[in-house]
């Protein structure tokens, strides 16, 4: 029994051709998309308190 891993979680090791191709479609850490850098600070809307969670409006 592997008690050291949580529970759901897989790790995978992939050789550098197959961790290429997958930054060349999907981009490197750190990037929205391939070569498009990721703001430093994610903005959040003016009229919400920080940390709050948008509620689903229901009828």
């Amino acid at each position: 029994m592997m008690a050291d891993k949580p529970k759901g979680m897989h790790t995978y090791h992939l050789d550098p051709e197959s961790l290429e191709r997958l930054y060349k479609k999907y981009g490197r850490p750190g990037e929205i998309a391939p070569g498009v850098k990721a703001p430093r600070k994610r903005s959040i809307a003016p009229d919400r308190e920080p940390g709050a969670v948008p509620l689903l409006e229901t009828e």
